[in-house]
């Protein structure tokens, strides 16, 4: 069920653009005919596609192992500033 939370996760985020922004056990139930059921849409957000792409890169340079641009990958998110990103490729 965690491959397919997975999935389901990726899809709202990659593909649709809108994402669920709970996911906890009391959220997310698996059905008797062994579904994933989530509940509770009160806070979801609409996901830019130049998020999107940036994640993309961001997964897709993890995955080759480029890690030389994961710094820019970070500052594209905007998980680092970009006044720093000399001292990250530094750490």
């Amino acid at each position: 069920l965690c491959g397919v939370a997975l999935n389901a996760y990726l899809t709202m985020l990659l593909d649709t653009g809108t994402l669920h922004c709970d996911p906890h056990p009391g959220n997310l139930l698996r059905t008797p005919d062994g579904r994933l059921c989530i509940l509770d849409w009160g806070m979801v957000i609409d996901v830019p596609v130049d998020l999107q792409l940036s994640l993309l890169e961001f997964i897709a340079d993890l995955n080759a192992e480029n890690y030389e641009d994961v710094p820019d990958d970070l500052v594209k998110l905007k998980f680092v500033p970009e006044d720093k990103i000399e001292e990250l490729r530094e750490s």
